[in-house]
């Protein structure tokens, strides 16, 4: 079938560490797991500085919690990184073709398919357009690629296919 939309990109690892941070701190637990930690960083300190005459904790027993919990998006992100950077088949160029059976993604040593009623949704995140297939697999595409009406038909497609499927 002829493809209607074809795309060629590279993500680098900057744009992939931006991606999976807001990612992470997107997600509910990932921000009580943070304010618990700036709640135990920011209490031993006013105790200390004399704000607040008492807290159950001393500075000495809540650090290392309290710095794990603020910065564990970014403990994930950097050893994702670091396991990306290793990995060759995430290095590639990657080739997306859009037609009206879906999406065809390729790189140098892969090809992948995926129909419109395969994509279980799509969502915008730092400058990615996100085809997800499952609740925890999804595909990324640059959104700076994209114009306007290419990102409004590939929405299109998604919703049609899942109007379909009902």
């Amino acid at each position: 079938m002829k493809s209607l939309l074809s795309i060629s990109f590279k993500i680098t690892p900057l744009e992939y560490a931006r991606f999976l941070i807001t990612s992470y701190y997107r997600k509910p637990m990932t921000i009580i797991l943070a304010t618990a930690g700036l709640y135990s960083l920011t209490m031993p300190a006013l105790v200390a500085y004399g704000i607040i005459d008492y807290y159950n904790k001393g500075l000495y027993f809540s650090l290392p919690y309290a710095v794990v919990l603020l910065f564990y998006p970014l403990i994930m992100t950097g050893l994702i990184i670091l396991t990306r950077m290793r990995n060759a088949f995430l290095k590639q160029e990657l080739l997306y073709e859009f037609d009206d059976a879906g999406v065809h993604i390729q790189g140098e040593d892969f090809k992948s398919d995926l129909a419109w009623s395969h994509i279980r949704e799509v969502k915008e995140i730092a400058g990615f357009l996100v085809l997800k297939s499952s609740t925890r697999e999804g595909y990324l595409v640059k959104k700076d690629v994209l114009g306007a009406d290419e990102i409004t038909y590939i929405k299109n497609k998604i919703a049609a296919a899942k109007g379909a499927k009902r």
